[in-house]
């Protein structure tokens, strides 16, 4: 998932600004009711793949073709990075997937480089509750300038700012190395979607277990115009244990 965003070129301002105006408007609007599918449907067993997640490096994607893929179950959309970056594709990725029946969910990528109070503000001002299916999700693949200490502070604070106004903690995702070096085991009770590119699934430090497994980061589905990361559910459990509880205004 460590794939930079595509660059937005300076121009790009007013359409970033248009496609936030629509997030605002879909939360008024039919495209902020839950999605039938989240009644969830039984698993199907002979899918390679359960799920993708999506940042700006995919680009415009269209997803009616992408919907068309049964085996696409849940998708995790970039929403922020830092305590200013917004993803200038993330307002069309929500409302369109949402529309076409789409489980989806957000995800925030951590840095060191300012405040967690002002990354939180950034993610929970743009990733609005009223438009999410699945829980948040906060990538973690650095350390920056942050000792292993700070960083098990930093996202255990995160975790509970989040918690704090989405009403549940959030997935952690981060690669096999990074999460066994630098995160197991203070948060092997979390939700764990972890990326490994192998035939074999995800092994976590002291008796962890990963909720999802990132298999590749190769995957060509028709509508995307780049490489996708692939997603698996663990063979015992699925899609509702990431459903984020609904709330009055859904």
């Amino acid at each position: 998932m460590i794939k930079r965003d595509r660059y937005i070129h300076p121009t790009w301002s007013l359409q970033a600004l248009l496609l936030a105006m629509a997030l605002l408007c879909a939360c008024n609007g039919n495209v902020s009711k839950t999605p039938a599918s989240r009644q969830v449907e039984p698993r199907n067993q002979d899918a390679v793949y359960d799920g993708i997640d999506i940042s700006s490096y995919q680009g415009y994607i269209d997803w009616e073709k992408v919907s068309s893929d049964k085996n696409i179950r849940f998708v995790y959309i970039k929403a922020t990075e830092g305590a200013t970056y917004r993803s200038p594709h993330y307002a069309h990725n929500i409302t369109q997937a949402r529309r076409h029946g789409m489980l989806v969910g957000s995800y925030h990528y951590l840095t060191s480089t300012s405040t967690i109070d002002k990354q939180f503000e950034n993610f929970s001002k743009f990733a609005l509750k009223q438009v999410q299916d699945l829980i948040p999700m906060l990538d973690i693949e650095t350390r920056g300038e942050w000792s292993r200490s700070q960083l098990q502070d930093s996202v255990e604070k995160f975790c509970a700012l989040v918690e704090r106004v989405y009403g549940v903690q959030p997935m952690i995702y981060s690669t096999m190395g990074f999460y066994n070096k630098n995160l197991a085991p203070r948060f092997n009770q979390h939700r764990l979607y972890i990326g490994r590119y192998s035939n074999s699934e995800p092994e976590i430090n002291w008796e962890g277990e990963y909720t999802i497994w990132q298999y590749s980061e190769t995957g060509i589905i028709p509508g995307i115009d780049a490489y996708v990361d692939l997603c698996r559910y663990r063979k015992d459990g699925w899609i509702d244990e990431i459903l984020l509880p609904p709330t009055e205004d859904k």
